[in-house]
C-alpha cells in the first residue's frame, strides 16, 4: 500500500479520516472500534501514551486477557497496515502511542489550547459503537467533558440542594471513615443520599467506597464477588452523572487493582483522579496501596504522606502508613505510626492491630499477642482483628490457642468463601505450608482483596520462594521477579 504521508484525524463536529492528498481513508471509517481505538491513543497521547492494559480494559471488557490482547495486536496491525507502521508506535512493552509527527488531530490540537478561552466543537458528535462498552462511553464522556466550555461553578464539589441528602451524605462519609465498626452506618446514609439527590455523582462514588471497602481485607464482611461489582456499577454511574468526578476515578481505580488485579489501567484511573482533583485524599490514599502492593516502598510513603497533610485527623490514613511501613518491613517505623494514630482515638482497633503485627516482624512474640488480643477487644470480635490475633498466636508457637481460631476461618473458607487468606497466614505461621498452599489457592478464586499485596505481606514469607508461590504471584498479575 502507498505511504499516505501524514494522516488528519477529525474528530471535532464530525468524524473523518484523511491522507496527505486529503482522500479520506475509507476502510478505516467502516471500522469503528478500530476507529475509536485510534482517537483514544490519538488523545491520550498527549500524557505520553497509553497501556495496553487499558485499552483492553476499554474496547474488550468482557473478553477473557488473551482474547482481548489478540484482538488489540490485530486491531494495531490494521491500524499500521493502513496508515503505516510508525503511526502507532510501542511505548516499551506495555504501552502504545500516537507518532504526532505522522498523524495530526484537531481534538488533540484543541486540548492543547484549553484554557484560551476558545470553544471546541463537540467531540465525535454522533459516533456510536455496536454493543457499546461503558469503559469506551465513559472515556468519551469524560472527553466531552474536558472540551466543554467552563460551567462557571465553583472549585470543588458542591453539595446536594436538599440538606436531607447533604446531611446523609456527610454523615455517610463521616462514618466510612470509622471502619468497619461504622461501616454499615456509612452505607445506609449513603444509600439515602443516593436516592435524595440521584443526580449528585460524589454520592455514588462515596457509596462505591462503602462497597469496596465491605469486601476489602480491611472488612470482609461481604465477599468480593458481591461488593466489588456493586462498586464497580456505582463508580460508573457517578462518572456518567459528572465523567471529571475524581471520587468516582478513585472509587473505580480501587476496584480494578484489588478485584481484577490490571494493575497498569488501575494506576492511569488513579493518575487522572489526582490530575482532577490534586487536593483529594482519597486518591492518594488508595494510590499509596497500589505502589506499596508493587514494591514501589519510597513512591507509596511519600502519596501516604500527601493524604495525611491533606486529611490529618483520619484515622485509616493514619493507621495505614502503619501498615505500609509493615509491608516495607520497617517494624519500628510501623510501631511509631501506631502509636500517633492511637493518640488520635485510643478506642479505635486499628492501631493496636498494626502495633501487633509489627512486634511479629520485629520478632516479640508475647507484646505481638497482647496488642492483637487488645484490638479484638476494642473490635468486639471483629473477624480480622480475631485472624490477627490468630497469627500472633502461631508466632508465639501457642498452637493451641492459634488453631482454636484456625478452625473457625477454615470453616468460613469453605462455608462462605471468606477469609480463606487469614486462614493460610496462620497455616503459615503453623508451618502446615500445603494447607496454606490449598487456601492461598482458594483466596485466589474468591478474588480476596489481601491477594493484591501477595507480594509484600511479611507473614508468607516462609512460602515466598516455593514454585506455588511464583504461580500465584502471576495470577495476580505480577510481572516476574527481577
Amino acid at each position: 500500500m502507498r505511504d499516505p504521508g501524514v494522516i488528519r484525524l477529525v474528530l471535532l463536529g464530525g468524524v473523518d479520516v484523511v491522507d496527505a492528498a486529503g482522500h479520506r481513508i475509507e476502510p478505516l471509517l467502516a471500522q469503528p472500534r478500530r476507529l475509536a481505538l485510534l482517537a483514544m491513543l490519538a488523545i491520550e497521547s498527549m500524557q505520553g501514551g497509553c497501556p495496553r492494559e487499558r485499552l483492553m480494559a476499554t474496547f474488550w471488557p468482557d473478553h477473557s486477557p488473551e482474547a482481548a490482547a489478540a484482538n488489540l495486536r490485530q486491531a494495531v496491525a490494521f491500524l499500521r497496515g493502513l496508515l503505516g507502521n510508525e503511526v502507532v508506535a510501542g511505548q516499551g512493552r506495555h504501552a502504545l502511542a500516537i507518532d504526532g509527527q505522522r498523524l495530526q488531530c484537531d481534538a488533540v490540537e484543541a486540548l492543547r489550547r484549553l484554557g484560551s478561552g476558545a470553544p471546541a466543537a463537540e467531540l465525535m458528535p454522533g459516533f456510536h459503537l455496536k454493543q457499546a462498552d461503558e469503559p469506551w462511553e465513559e472515556w468519551l464522556a469524560e472527553q466531552r467533558r474536558r472540551l466543554a466550555p467552563p460551567r462557571g461553578r465553583e472549585a470543588g464539589e458542591p453539595l446536594p440542594a436538599d440538606p436531607r441528602a447533604r446531611a446523609a451524605y456527610l454523615h455517610g462519609r463521616f462514618h466510612w471513615t470509622r471502619r468497619p465498626r461504622e461501616s454499615m452506618k456509612a452505607l445506609a446514609c449513603l444509600q439515602q443520599a443516593v436516592e435524595l439527590a440521584p443526580d449528585f455523582a460524589p454520592a455514588h462514588a462515596a457509596l462505591a467506597d462503602v462497597y469496596n471497602t465491605l469486601g476489602s481485607w480491611e472488612s470482609g464482611a461481604l465477599a468480593p464477588a458481591e461488593s466489588f461489582p456493586k462498586a464497580r456499577v456505582l463508580a460508573r454511574r457517578a462518572l456518567q452523572i459528572d465523567p471529571c468526578c475524581a471520587a468516582a476515578h478513585t472509587s473505580l481505580a480501587y476496584a480494578t487493582a484489588h478485584h481484577d488485579w490490571q494493575w497498569a489501567d488501575a494506576e492511569a484511573r488513579f493518575a487522572r483522579a489526582i490530575e482532577l482533583d490534586p487536593g483529594y485524599a482519597h486518591a492518594h490514599h488508595w494510590h499509596a496501596h497500589l505502589l506499596v502492593a508493587q514494591q514501589r516502598f519510597e513512591e507509596a510513603l511519600h502519596a501516604g504522606a500527601r493524604a495525611l497533610e491533606l486529611q490529618p485527623l483520619d484515622i485509616i490514613i493514619n493507621v495505614h502508613m502503619a501498615w505500609h511501613h509493615w509491608l516495607a518491613r520497617d517494624a519500628e517505623a510501623a510501631i511509631e505510626q501506631a502509636a500517633r494514630t492511637a493518640d488520635l482515638d485510643d478506642t479505635d482497633h486499628w492501631p493496636p492491630f498494626f502495633h501487633g503485627m509489627a512486634c511479629a516482624l520485629a520478632g516479640r512474640a508475647e507484646e505481638a499477642v497482647d496488642a492483637l488480643r487488645r484490638s479484638c477487644a476494642l473490635s468486639k470480635g471483629n473477624a480480622v482483628m480475631r485472624a490477627g490475633l490468630g497469627y500472633a498466636y502461631a508466632f508465639a508457637q501457642d498452637r493451641r490457642a492459634a488453631r482454636t481460631v484456625l478452625r473457625e476461618f477454615d470453616d468460613a473458607a469453605q462455608a462462605q468463601h471468606r477469609f480463606a487468606y487469614e486462614a493460610a497466614v496462620i497455616h503459615a505461621a503453623l508451618g502446615d505450608t500445603d494447607c496454606a498452599f490449598t487456601r492461598l489457592h482458594d483466596a485466589l478464586q474468591a478474588r480476596s482483596g489481601w491477594m493484591a499485596y501477595l507480594r509484600v505481606d511479611p507473614r508468607l514469607d516462609a512460602l515466598r520462594e516455593d514454585p506455588r508461590y511464583l504461580a500465584l504471584e502471576r495470577a495476580v498479575g505480577f510481572p516476574p521477579r527481577g
